[in-house]
């Protein structure tokens, strides 16, 4: 069996998260809704387990606080 090496450099954003799936009747899911505070606690504990560099993290909270 052969390993395939794992990089983050394919461009995968780590904090994606896949819709919610329709709700039947009156509920409905308005879409994706994201915490940005919640992202940024994510992308530090990425940090700190020595997932993601400090230049990622500041890479990835420019594009989370960006309007």
């Amino acid at each position: 069996m052969r390993r395939v090496a794992a990089t983050r450099a394919r461009g995968t954003d780590l904090l994606v998260r896949p819709p919610c799936p329709d709700l039947p009747g009156p509920i409905r899911s308005p879409g994706l809704v994201v915490d940005p505070v919640e992202q940024l606690k994510e992308l530090d504990d990425l940090v700190t387990r020595g997932l993601l560099s400090p230049e990622e993290f500041e890479q990835q909270k420019g594009r989370i606080l960006s309007p």
